[in-house]
């Protein structure tokens, strides 16, 4: 297929990949001269009229997507009887791929990367349209580390016809790893069956694999519908309890018993990263027992609670346990966000404060009692840290300031910042003020030293390029404060003016403003006007030369209503403007930028 036309106008570059259904190419669009993604349904699929009919209904109705973070579904389309679809093309790695060259990703990059194919996912399900078939290998991760899912509104259509776990399934045999129990059973997939999925891509970024697998797609599927999913921390014990009481909650076999929506999901996700202890996901503490332990189990537990209260006469309260509320964690938690969450639980907090070389200051170190279950309006006693406990600050002025920083250091105090001035009657380099200077200060507290330095001249810097003026500046002692402005005869990134001038006499540590030149901008324009046929929203999109795609308008519009835009662009010559009638692409228009 490499160097062969497609309808005339794609040319074919290289394979990028192969799926159970499709080969996607690298190919340029020779009207536009842009790269693309080319997607070609195998032989096999040709001549499969309804196949075809919900292969281009399906692509099509998932034209109407516009978010950066979705690939971009250009045109839908056939050449004799080749099908094919035109998308974006993204110049990086899968998912799949980070997956299995870096292993288990850090907490904060799965989240980041969660939280946007998130907002994908809301964007697609408030326009009614369900993935079916989120995992690594259709999340694209690009050069600049920006995330595009792609392949939406096309799972579904695959899964009846290439393999499957059973005859008729709706499961693709490549996605079985990643598929909702309600898929499982051949029961209709909604948007928590997308949520259920990311749970699992989330389980696998953290820990660098699925929680089920097997030697058939049949013994997947049937942990899918059947098995619990093992706590991540069992795994790797450092992902924080937060963050895997989230992903266990994407993870319910009932539909509603997950998150209700992506937009939920990815609220939870972030703040398991400002509460990586945990115990702030909405699940009851029995639903919660029962999640990772079955009802068995809970009536065990709950006889066993029975038993052992009447033994020590009342010493665990049963009634606590059903119709009290849970202890929150708070160790490990700022002051402010551990008095938040006991607040939140219905109780009350007795703060206590003690000095502390191991706790940062404002960081609660105990509590009493740690979890379980009490009643409300019940006393949380929480120990919180004063950081470390004073000790003595020598008082350094009138020392040179080598001897200074050392005795500091000595002492406990190794940060310091100097400042420089010049006073004519003291000595060079002796310290004239110290801040604090107090008798006790705590150990790694900022020192502030006042230095006396001899008086130097500013080195001439106009014409010289923005880092030849830093190496001078910094060799003489000297810091710097760049002001940029557009210069229509200045070669970009120099010095244009300095501000004190040159030979001017200033102390060491003193800061010279540096006037640098940017390059003037050229901007080209154009002007577009449509009439619009009838009431309805209106969408442009400008696309631009280089392949960039910005929208200049989207607004609901009335019939016979006239557009003008007067258009500016960095880019020179032919310009494409897509036009989509209440989401729909109409038709493609080129303008001119001169």
């Amino acid at each position: 297929m490499v160097n062969k036309l497609i309808s005339g106008r794609y040319s074919i570059i290289s394979t990028i990949g192969t799926g159970g259904m499709s080969v996607v190419y690298k190919a340029k669009d020779e009207k536009t001269g842009r790269i693309v993604a080319l997607k070609i349904l195998k032989d096999e699929y040709r001549k499969d009229a309804d196949f075809i009919k919900r292969f281009r209904h399906e692509a099509t109705a998932a034209q109407s997507l516009s978010h950066p973070n979705i690939v971009k579904l250009y045109t839908v389309g056939s050449d004799q009887d080749t099908q094919y679809i035109t998308m974006e093309y993204v110049n990086g790695r899968t998912l799949s791929d980070i997956i299995h060259t870096e292993g288990p990703l850090s907490e904060t990059r799965c989240v980041r990367y969660a939280v946007k194919i998130l907002d994908a996912l809301s964007h697609a399900h408030k326009k009614g349209i369900i993935h079916r078939d989120i995992k690594p290998d259709n999340i694209l991760i690009d050069e600049d580390d920006n995330v595009k899912v792609a392949d939406f509104g096309i799972a579904r259509m695959a899964g009846n016809k290439e393999g499957s776990v059973t005859t008729n399934s709706n499961i693709v045999v490549g996605s079985v790893h990643y598929v909702s129990p309600e898929q499982a059973q051949y029961n209709e997939a909604d948007a928590r069956s997308d949520i259920y999925s990311m749970g699992i891509v989330l389980y696998e970024m953290l820990t660098g694999t699925v929680p089920f697998d097997g030697d058939t797609p049949v013994a997947i599927a049937l942990q899918h519908i059947k098995t619990l999913p093992s706590s991540m921390r069992l795994i790797n014990k450092n992902i924080s309890k937060g963050l895997d009481e989230v992903v266990l909650k994407a993870l319910q076999k009932k539909p509603e018993m997950r998150y209700q929506t992506a937009a939920n999901l990815s609220k939870d996700l972030k703040r398991s990263l400002r509460y990586p202890k945990g115990g702030f996901v909405n699940r009851s503490a029995i639903g919660a027992f029962l999640f990772r332990n079955g009802l068995n189990s809970l009536l065990i537990a709950l006889s066993v609670i029975t038993i052992v209260s009447l033994i020590v006469y009342g010493f665990v309260n049963v009634s606590d346990i059903l119709y009290g509320v849970d202890v929150p964690e708070v160790i490990g938690l700022t002051e402010e966000n551990a008095l938040e969450q006991i607040k939140s639980a219905q109780l009350h907090a007795n703060t206590e404060y003690k000095y502390s070389y191991t706790a940062d200051e404002g960081i609660v170190m105990s509590q009493s009692p740690q979890t379980g279950r009490t009643r409300q309006n019940r006393s949380v006693s929480i120990t919180v840290s004063l950081g470390a406990e004073p000790v003595e600050l020598p008082d350094t002025v009138g020392m040179n300031s080598s001897d200074a920083l050392k005795l500091l250091s000595e002492h406990g105090f190794p940060t310091v910042l100097a400042q420089y001035t010049y006073d004519a009657e003291q000595k060079n380099d002796i310290g004239l003020d110290q801040s604090p200077n107090e008798s006790m200060a705590k150990p790694g507290e900022t020192i502030t030293l006042t230095i006396n330095a001899l008086l130097q001249q500013v080195p001439p810097l106009t014409g010289r390029t923005r880092t030849a003026a830093i190496e001078t500046l910094e060799s003489r002692g000297l810091t710097y404060e760049f002001v940029y402005a557009y210069s229509t005869d200045g070669t970009p990134d120099t010095v244009m003016l300095q501000s004190p001038s040159a030979g001017t006499l200033v102390s060491k540590g003193s800061t010279v403003k540096l006037y640098v030149s940017l390059q003037n901008p050229v901007k080209y324009t154009a002007v577009y006007s449509t009439r619009i046929p009838l009431s309805m929203n209106v969408n442009l999109i400008l696309r631009f030369p280089s392949g960039i795609e910005k929208e200049i308008f989207n607004r609901d519009c009335e019939m016979d209503e006239v557009i003008y835009l007067e258009l500016e662009s960095d880019e020179e010559g032919e310009h494409q403007i897509d036009i989509y009638y209440d989401g729909k692409l109409r038709f493609t228009e080129e303008i001119d930028f001169r």
